[in-house]
């Protein structure tokens, strides 16, 4: 009896597996202590039928745009900073940036020194010698470490070729390490690991070192890594597999080399992905042990898979992807949890996705879905689906005389004085640009943005809204309005509002933003969980964009396009709350793409011919009473893709339900998929 010999595939992925197991082995002993160690699970058993897929329907509404990943203006701008708003590490501590001077110290001094304040690197190649890690000074995990380039391409730091300790493959490493504090972190003490742990606009270079991990990265709450390139040929580009990651988001990075592009572990609490570009790796591009990914515009050039995604707890939102420079040896994605996949072509696999061991047919697919969709009235086409996407606009002021300082009239942070006359004559003062220097400001009544201001800058800044103006629950006040002017957009950036302290009560009347004109709002790096209400919109108005935002209290009511990006979705520990929704979309056309919710009560209801599309949702399962998760009503629609974490006390018995009329259809928790503690909604449409 002749022997069926194994795929061209199996055998393969069986070489890459065992170099992933020893790898695996390796990041976990160098990850640190409490680390849950990343679980390597083969991407591909023997040889199964090739499954065909029925295609996907048309959609309801426009496919997105065209992404705007590879435009320059957007990838390396050339970032300036007042003198007082960063601490530049050439004119603070001596760093020479001339690619020959040993900078070790210069730049580890810097980091323990200055948690939650931005360290800014004029252009120039840095020198290093030895890890650089967010300790303070007693050598503890810190967190609030940021880093920020002055030209993307331009500005490197680079490992010495032949560093010692950095050349062992099998026993990595970390070149730069992001700490995670839990009890006594400098960044926000006594609550998030890696709160605000931000880099950005540099280049990573791990040099000639086969045993340098390039960023070992824990994030949680507002933190980022946006245009960032990391090469080298260790094990892993940027390893993100330290206890409880997230939620983080990682835009605009490229990986090139290494073993592994990004590697990610943990199974919770999500991390938004956009705008990658993976090149020349050993094993996978990217590699997800168990958690849950919203990804959008993938770029992948290489011959092992663009993705795996190994473990059964793992859950990916894929849409735009491009991968290329395969062999026929792999799939291009290569899964074992759960999937949802839009628009994705590949070049040179056999095929694009491998999914249980099922070879699924085809190069190109519309959409894949890897268990069945959940339709609860199939007979309409839900308008929700794949709805139309526009990027988060940029604005670099390049001039120093676009930028006004609070401080320059007047305010002065950590004093505990009122700042708001303050604040509000440097958004009068005619300037593009009012920054706070960072510390803690005082606010006791709302000021307005208007004239020509397009940017207010916190460089993680802390407004505390104090005084009788928001003491009102019936009658709330804005803390920041923005009504008409002359620019054509208003950002916020960088900007904490909370009460003075966390033991002190909820500001009852309270809301975080207002807006009040057509012009887009931005809201981009904002925690604003101790509000009341985070957002109220006038009739008429135009867009909004939020971008890594931590917020609750959310209510769209007025027709209008809402782009959101690395969205948690936080409560505020109120009896209220648990018995109303997060958000309410009752009105708006709202995309999400990494939707993160924590603790207790119904998520989000969506009504009045409302649209809510989300794109790879974490929810941490904590509800209260008999909580519905989310809610579509009538004639409003919702198209969801999502996974939830179980934290063992507590579960939304059920996850979705559909009215329509006199008809409501009920998704129950049981019937959706396994996923340890949590379940799994691949695609739900309604």
């Amino acid at each position: 009896m002749t022997k069926k010999r194994p795929s061209s595939e199996t055998v393969a992925t069986a070489a890459l597996t065992m170099m992933s197991l020893v790898g695996g082995l390796a990041v976990a002993c160098t990850a640190g202590v409490g680390v849950r160690p990343a679980k390597d699970v083969a991407a591909a058993n023997p040889q199964a039928p090739v499954v065909s897929t029925a295609p996907a329907p048309a959609p309801a509404v426009p496919t997105p745009e065209t992404t705007t990943a590879d435009d320059p203006a957007a990838d390396n701008p050339r970032l300036l900073f007042p003198t007082d708003a960063v601490v530049d590490v050439k004119s603070s501590y001596r760093a020479k940036g001339d690619g020959s001077a040993d900078d070790t110290a210069a730049l580890q001094k810097a980091i323990t020194e200055n948690p939650g304040r931005t360290l800014y690197l004029p252009a120039g190649t840095y020198l290093v010698s030895k890890a650089l890690e967010a300790r303070d000074q007693q050598g503890r995990w810190q967190s609030g470490l940021r880093l920020v380039g002055e030209e993307r391409n331009n500005t490197i730091i680079k490992l010495k070729d032949h560093t010692a300790g950095f050349g062992n493959h099998w026993s990595p490493r970390p070149f730069l390490r992001a700490g995670a504090s839990t009890t006594d972190g400098i960044g926000r003490p006594g609550e998030a690991i890696g709160y605000g742990n931000h880099l950005e606009n540099l280049t990573v270079d791990t040099g000639d070192n086969p045993g340098a991990t390039g960023i070992d990265y824990t994030g949680s709450t507002v933190a980022s890594i946006r245009r960032l390139t990391v090469t080298g040929k260790g094990p892993v580009g940027l390893s993100i597999t330290q206890g409880l990651p997230g939620p983080a988001l990682i835009s605009r990075v490229t990986v090139k080399g290494f073993d592994y592009g990004i590697r990610i572990a943990q199974g919770q609490y999500g991390l938004t992905l956009e705008h990658l570009h993976l090149s020349e790796q050993k094993i996978a591009g990217l590699d997800n042990a168990g958690n849950i990914l919203a990804i959008r515009d993938l770029t992948s050039v290489n011959a092992v898979p663009a993705i795996r995604n190994g473990d059964r707890g793992g859950f990916i939102s894929l849409v735009d992807a491009k991968l290329t420079g395969g062999t026929v040896d792999f799939s291009a994605i290569q899964s074992n949890g759960e999937l949802m996949t839009r628009r994705v072509s590949t070049a040179g696999y056999r095929s694009a996705i491998t999914q249980s061991g099922r070879i699924i047919a085809g190069t190109e697919l519309a959409q894949y879905v890897s268990k069945s969709a959940f339709t609860p009235f199939p007979e309409t086409q839900s308008p929700a689906v794949d709805l139309p996407v526009r990027e988060t606009p940029d604005y670099f002021p390049t001039q120093a005389a676009d930028w006004a300082s609070v401080a320059a009239y007047g305010a002065k942070p950590d004093d505990g004085e009122d700042d708001t006359a303050a604040f509000q004559k440097a958004l009068d003062a005619g300037k593009p640009v009012v920054y706070l220097p960072t510390g803690r400001y005082v606010i006791s009544k709302p000021v307005r943005i208007t004239g020509a201001v397009r940017q207010i800058v916190g460089f993680a800044s802390t407004l505390t809204p104090t005084g009788a103006a928001w003491g009102n629950a019936a009658a709330p006040a804005a803390l920041i309005e923005v009504g008409d002017g002359t620019a054509r957009d208003v950002t916020i950036t960088g900007l904490r509002i909370a009460r003075a302290e966390k033991s002190s009560p909820p500001v009852t009347g309270l809301v975080a933003f207002a807006q009040r004109t057509t012009r887009p709002l931005i809201l981009k790096d904002i925690d604003c969980a101790d509000a009341t209400t985070s957002y109220q919109a006038a009739p008429g108005v135009g867009p909004l964009y939020l971008e890594n935002v931590s917020a609750s209290g959310w209510q769209f009511d007025q027709p209008q396009q809402v782009w959101a990006r690395q969205f948690n979705h936080v409560d505020r520990d109120t009896a209220t709350e648990n018995r109303s929704p997060l958000l309410v979309n009752a009105g708006a056309t709202v995309w999400v793409l990494g939707l993160e919710t924590e603790r207790s009560g119904p998520l989000l209801r969506t009504e009045r011919g409302a649209r809510t599309e989300v794109l790879g949702g974490a929810v941490y399962e904590a509800p209260s009473g008999n909580a519905v998760a989310f809610e579509c009503l009538d004639d409003a629609s919702m198209a969801l893709s999502f996974a939830t974490m179980g934290p063992g006390y507590g579960v939304y018995d059920v996850l979705i339900r559909q009215r329509r009329g006199g008809t409501s259809k009920d998704l129950a928790r049981q019937d959706t998929y396994w996923r340890g503690e949590g379940r799994t909604v691949p695609l739900y449409t309604g």
